[in-house]
């Protein structure tokens, strides 16, 4: 990793960050609503938490993707 962006940096040798987003769900909520709570809620607690853009969230038609905005992001594991 040839990256030295300091908001990733740790105590540890290797560098990374986990993010979580939790978001609620109700027996009312289709695909498509849901999605879009989650990219809402995902936007802006990025935000609060990095105080600049690191992922591009999206919906479209009820599936949610999340992208990095620089080429040295890499997801390790992503739980639903």
């Amino acid at each position: 990793m040839n990256s030295q962006d300091s908001f990733y940096a740790n105590p540890f040798v290797y560098k990374g960050k986990p993010l979580f987003v939790e978001f609620p769900i109700t027996a009312a909520d289709t695909a498509e609503t849901a999605a879009a709570r989650l990219v809402k809620i995902a936007n802006k607690y990025l935000l609060f938490t990095a105080q600049e853009k690191i992922l591009d969230v999206t919906a479209d038609e009820g599936v949610v993707t999340f992208e990095g905005t620089n080429g040295y992001q890499v997801f390790k594991q992503i739980l639903v």
